[in-house]
This record gives structure tokens, C-alpha cells and sequence, in this order.
């Protein structure tokens, strides 16, 4: 059975909590409002279980009465707030190794989300590949995407624009407030959020890089990311199958690879553990296409070559034996 429960890094919570109390809440009473315990979050690595965070937002926005809280706080910059990952990708020789960093460590930031990262000739592409669609918060979500823009400003380039933005989620009633802030397309109702910029940004240094800080943090959140990993190996599993699913790669073979093992071994640890590979795939296209049936607009036979289906037909059986119902039918139900 997965008993994965994703954790937050403590300097996401700390923005928050930090953001709040500009509003007039101190952290005591933001404990006592949520009925999550704040008090052990000073440290680099300390975490709250994903659950506990996604409370705490709809706790700000409730207090607030903000609903483009996540906007507002995206757009905030100090220098003293900025986590353990953060330091390292300011202080990368350009900000393309500074993202293979971003994506390799975000773990420690986010354990709820996977990131992908490619590149073509025009373009940059940055996916966020959330592990469970239970796991989407909204307003983590429009913070995240802010704060990757308003750093990039603030740290490599001030004229660094997005050339477009994709959020899972539907327009938000506050959508003037999304084209203030970030100045460029937005597709909303999308499999995944997304951002996508021009290549040539990828050669960019930041303005004021320290490698010595950047190498100190780097070996620090090596360490921390063998923490988080001490989880079972199913959940290791389970998270490559959806982080490759959208790139069609969510074979056998192909996660494999990415834990540097065999096909056989890997079948044997999961056996181990009283799964099996195909029984995770299907966890992850069931939950992948509940969510797209329900939260996008995509056409049933989009959605069957997003999550590896030859045909229509061939994920209209698979859903209705997961199920009960056809995808039609889930859709309209």
C-alpha cells in the first residue's frame, strides 16, 4: 500500500506566515486560527505535511479576504526569505544550470509536485507535474508561477518576460489581476501548469553570484534530499511514472533507467512491497484522467494519447474497469 504523504519546506510556509503577519496576524495566532502548530518551522529543514499547508491557504485566504493572496505573495522579494534551493539557483553560472538544479532538488521544496524541464530551439519549457491531483492548491500554485518571474527579474534580468503561462486550475474570477502580473498569454483548464520563455534567457548569470554560497548550499540540500528519499521505493516508482507520463516515456524501461537499475530489479522491489509496476501506471493514468475529465476542457481522445492509449476505445474500457462508469459518463456525472 503507498503511504507517500508530501511535505512543504519550511521557507514556503515561512513567505506565508511572513505575509500574513504584514496583515496583522502573528504567527501565534495564525496557529491558533489554522489549529496547525507553527512553532518548529525556523529551521532549513524543517517541513509541514502537505495536508497542514494546503489548511494554513485556505486559512489566509479566509483572514485575508484576499482570493489573489498566492499572487501577492509570488510578488514579494527579500533576499533573507530566499530557501536552501533558492540560494543555489542564484548563485549558478547561468540560469539553465541553475533550473537542472531547480528541478532536481525541488523535492525539498515541494514534494507534492515533480518538475520537467526541456528546451527546443526557440523556447524553454518549465512543467510542473503535480503527483496526485488532490495534491493541486491553487494559490501555491499562482505563487509559485509569480515567483519564478519576479526573481528572474529581480536576480538575472530585469526584462525577463514569459512568453506564456499555463495553470491547471479554471480562470479565476481575479483574471485582471494574472494579466497585470505576469504580461503574457494564459491557458487555463490545462493538464499541467507550465512556463515558457525564450531560450536565449537560459545563458543568462545572475547579477550578484557567490559560488561559494551556492556551493555550500548545494552540498547542504544534497544532504537533505537523501532524507526525503528514505521514502519506499513504490513512491519513487509511482512519481517518475507521473512525471513521464505526459512525455509518453512512463515505460517499464524507461524509469528504470532513471533509478540507474534493471527492469528486473526494479519489478522485484515493488514485488517486495506488494505492488507491481502496471498496477502504479494504472493508479497514475486513473487519477491523472479524473482530474482531466473534470478540470479541462481536452477531448476524450486527447486525453486517451496523453496517458499512453493507442485509441479512444482502448482507454474507454480501461477507465470503465477502474471505474464503473465510461470517461463520457464520469464527465457528465
Amino acid at each position: 500500500m503507498n503511504t507517500f504523504n508530501p511535505s512543504i519546506g519550511s521557507s514556503s510556509v515561512l513567505a506565508l506566515t511572513s505575509l500574513l503577519e504584514d496583515y496583522g496576524y502573528s504567527q501565534e495566532l495564525i496557529s491558533e486560527l489554522s489549529g496547525i502548530d507553527l512553532s518548529a518551522l525556523d529551521s532549513q529543514d524543517s517541513r509541514l505535511p502537505l495536508g497542514d499547508y494546503q489548511t494554513l491557504w485556505k486559512t489566509a485566504l479566509t483572514i485575508t479576504n484576499n482570493p489573489a493572496l498566492g499572487l501577492e505573495l509570488g510578488q514579494i522579494f527579500n533576499a533573507s526569505k530566499i530557501g536552501i534551493v533558492g540560494h543555489i539557483i542564484f548563485n549558478s553560472e547561468t540560469l539553465e544550470e541553475g533550473l537542472k538544479e531547480y528541478v532536481r532538488l525541488f523535492s525539498i521544496v515541494n514534494e507534492a509536485i515533480s518538475l520537467v524541464y526541456h528546451a527546443d530551439e526557440k523556447y524553454a519549457y518549465l512543467r510542473f507535474v503535480h503527483l496526485n491531483p488532490e495534491y493541486y492548491c491553487i494559490p501555491d500554485m499562482e505563487r509559485s508561477m509569480v515567483l519564478s518571474l519576479y526573481r528572474g527579474k529581480a536576480l538575472f534580468d530585469k526584462d525577463i518576460k514569459w512568453e506564456s503561462v499555463d495553470f491547471q486550475h479554471a480562470q479565476p474570477d481575479y483574471i485582471d489581476q494574472y494579466q497585470k502580473v505576469f504580461d503574457c498569454p494564459l491557458n487555463f483548464n490545462q493538464s499541467h501548469c507550465q512556463i515558457v520563455f525564450e531560450r536565449k534567457y537560459l545563458e543568462l548569470a545572475p547579477k550578484q553570484r557567490n559560488p561559494f554560497l551556492g556551493g555550500a548550499a548545494l552540498e547542504y540540500a544534497n544532504s537533505l534530499l537523501k532524507k526525503l528519499f528514505k521514502r519506499t521505493y513504490a513512491d519513487k516508482v509511482k512519481g517518475l511514472i507521473a512525471q513521464s507520463i505526459s512525455t509518453g516515456e512512463a515505460d517499464v524501461d524507461h524509469i528504470a533507467n532513471q533509478l540507474n537499475t534493471s527492469r528486473q530489479t526494479l519489478y522485484r522491489k515493488l514485488k517486495a512491497e506488494g505492488v507491481s509496476f502496471q498496477g502504479l501506471l494504472e493508479d497514475v493514468r486513473f487519477s491523472t484522467a479524473k482530474d482531466l475529465l473534470k478540470n479541462s476542457d481536452q477531448q476524450l481522445s486527447e486525453i486517451a494519447f496523453s496517458l499512453g492509449f493507442s485509441d479512444l476505445s482502448a482507454f474507454s474500457r480501461a477507465f470503465k474497469r477502474w471505474s464503473g462508469v465510461t470517461p463520457k459518463e464520469y464527465r457528465e456525472g
